[in-house]
């Protein structure tokens, strides 16, 4: 009775402390069109668990090492097999998106039916350095002197915008976050050409001591995309960012 006594005689703010923030890591900066409405649909998703986030951004690799080590709560964007090398971590069974693979250019005339007839072209074009399947697929279409690497997507579009190459090859996020972005958010001539290979979807991956809160989330996550919620917190970034 009396350490109850003096519990109930504490202020509020000692015998109620907050709940610590669940920590996600992401490589995607928050100014990006994908960094901003993944952040919006996380915050929706842990609002409706009743938890609080807090995201934090690192490259992709040392928020494998935190989430690993337990130092991270989770990351927002892995692929299915992901979890096969990374026995510290749970998927949740719900992708966030998909992503795929494509071929963007500038110039209106530019057609092709299949990715295979890039060989019957005379074209050049350019990947994003470490995006292994563009490499492997257009490496026996393209001679090696009419394809070549950029370091990033905005380089890309440069190129592009430029008339430098014809196509680019890239995933579909890259190209939005540099859509989105201030230099080229009113360019109107960029398009996907063509898309090639299965769409990948991504998933949350949480540290596993996090397991029955990632049973959890997966719930939420459907709910959201049965409501439309997600596809609408991607329209209304794209709004934001086109009024910025």
């Amino acid at each position: 009775m009396g350490l109850f006594a003096l519990f109930a005689a504490l202020p509020s703010h000692v015998r109620s402390q907050p709940t610590r923030p669940f920590v996600m890591a992401t490589d995607q900066s928050e100014s990006t069109f994908e960094g901003k409405w993944q952040r919006q649909t996380y915050e929706e998703a842990f609002k409706r668990l009743g938890i609080p986030i807090e995201v934090i951004t690192m490259p992709a690799q040392r928020g494998t090492v935190m989430v690993d080590s337990g130092a991270v709560d989770g990351q927002f964007l892995c692929v299915f097999a992901y979890a096969d090398s990374h026995p510290e971590q749970v998927r949740v069974e719900e992708p966030i998106y998909d992503v795929v693979f494509g071929l963007w250019v500038s110039r209106p005339e530019l057609s092709l039916q299949r990715l295979a007839d890039l060989e019957a072209t005379n074209w050049s074009g350019i990947y994003r350095r470490g995006v292994e399947l563009c490499q492997r697929s257009l490496s026996p279409l393209v001679p090696a002197e009419r394809l070549s690497t950029i370091s990033t997507e905005e380089i890309g579009v440069r190129m592009l915008l430029a008339g430098r190459v014809d196509f680019y090859c890239d995933l579909d996020v890259s190209i939005n976050n540099a859509l989105y972005g201030a230099e080229f958010k009113n360019v109107t001539s960029i398009r996907p050409l063509l898309t090639f290979g299965n769409p990948i979807p991504l998933y949350p991956y949480l540290n596993k001591r996090h397991a029955e809160l990632g049973t959890r989330l997966a719930v939420v996550l459907r709910q959201m995309k049965a409501e439309g919620l997600l596809e609408r917190i991607r329209q209304q970034v794209r709004e934001e960012l086109k009024r910025q």
